[in-house]
């Protein structure tokens, strides 16, 4: 009896970790994929061609290499959405839309402190290198990140909304290919 459930806790735990890992690919790379395409999009109709919010006599590194600061809240969003799929595939829509809300706000304070971290690597590229670069770019870049990043975020309108309402469908088309209890 017991070698029956632990094998066939081994052969739940093989699929269901397959399933995870596809799950997780998924929104790695539809996230990109779709955020990227969005940006680019954007980019062509905006003014100044500012998808992403700027501040006041801010080095605006994010408008420069916007690849690299899409990827952090895309791989963010990959692992958290890949958590809480089985969670939002048990739910109705209101209960998908907060569970998504909640998708959105992890993925920004979780993001945050690395698109800061990120932002005084590409500003002591630029020059600005100081003796304590470590400490800086981790300490003052997870600070300035999570200062600042929601309110950069908030203000990259309408690239936010748009990737407000894709983070739902995405999470749904995920949950719908790879739903762990299907597999």
């Amino acid at each position: 009896m017991t070698n029956t459930r632990t094998v066939r806790g081994k052969v739940f735990l093989k699929m269901n970790m397959k399933t995870l890992l596809k799950r997780l690919i998924f929104y790695w790379i539809s996230s990109f994929v779709l955020a990227t395409l969005m940006y680019f999009i954007l980019w062509l109709i905006m003014p100044q061609h500012y998808v992403f919010g700027v501040l006041y006599r801010m080095f605006v590194y994010h408008v420069e290499f916007p690849l690299q600061y899409i990827a952090i809240p895309c791989f963010i969003y990959g692992i958290i959405a890949t958590l809480l799929a089985d969670k939002f595939s048990n739910k109705n829509i209101p209960g998908q839309i907060l569970l998504t809300i909640i998708i959105i706000v992890s993925t920004i304070l979780l993001s945050s402190p690395f698109g800061g971290a990120l932002w005084h690597y590409h500003d002591m590229k630029a020059g600005h290198f100081p003796s304590n670069w470590v400490s800086k770019m981790l300490g003052e870049g997870f600070t300035w990140g999570l200062e600042l990043g929601w309110l950069i975020i908030g203000l990259s309108i309408p690239y936010n909304i748009i990737g407000s309402i894709t983070c739902f469908f995405l999470t749904k088309k995920g949950v719908e290919l790879y739903n762990s209890t299907n597999q």
